[in-house]
């Protein structure tokens, strides 16, 4: 699969994908809001994150283990849990047609796909996505509301909001919400497979 993540990557490191229609991020996440509750995004850590799982180990939205850290987890609880088994749609998924839509194309193929909430102040701290060698999967980012800056190998990107965006997350990125609102990213994982592959590639808008 490492040869597949090389030939995307070939393309760029932020590349904007093609969508049917306007998603509606600001509606959505007020659907969200009003529905659902956001939990800590791996509550071992106080930065500030919470999340809304889209998939999940089970279709549950408690955010354990699928918005913990899953490494610190399975040591914990001497599992052997793989990122790939947080495959199964959650209401949040489920219940709206636009984020189904939003991510029809890749539909079959994500997991471990959330809606990410930095409130003011909220980071990532400077990191990688991936570890060792692999490399059979891909990150599929949107910022949905109140974008804030995201830095890739020391470039500030730029994005247009609710456009979805192939990011090689394989390298060095971190995220700051500076702002005095919450920040929404949509980000969705996708297994990497010769099928996913050409979804992507057919839908990137620039080649």
């Amino acid at each position: 699969m490492h040869n597949l993540y090389s030939l995307l990557t070939q393309y760029g490191n932020q590349i904007s994908l093609k969508s049917k229609d306007e998603f509606g991020a600001n509606k959505y996440i007020k659907w969200t809001e009003e529905n659902f509750t956001y939990v800590k995004y791996n509550p071992r850590n106080n930065f500030n994150r919470w999340g809304l799982s889209l998939t999940s180990y089970d279709g549950g939205m408690t955010g354990i283990p699928d918005l913990d850290s899953l490494h610190q987890y399975n040591i914990e609880n001497n599992t052997t849990i793989e990122e790939s088994e947080f495959n199964v749609p959650t209401p949040a998924f489920l219940e709206n047609e636009k984020i189904q839509d939003f991510l029809g194309p890749y539909k079959a193929h994500i997991f471990r796909t959330h809606i990410l909430k930095l409130d003011p102040g909220g980071f990532f701290p400077k990191h990688r996505d991936f570890r060792g060698s692999n490399f059979n999967s891909v990150r599929l980012i949107s910022p949905l509301v109140n974008q804030c800056p995201f830095i890739l190998e020391d470039k500030l990107l730029n994005w247009q909001q609710g456009k979805l965006y192939f990011l090689d997350t394989a390298k060095v990125h971190s995220l700051f919400n500076t702002s005095t609102l919450p920040s929404y990213w949509l980000v969705a994982n996708v297994a990497l497979n010769e099928d996913s592959f050409k979804i992507i590639t057919d839908n990137f808008e620039q080649k």
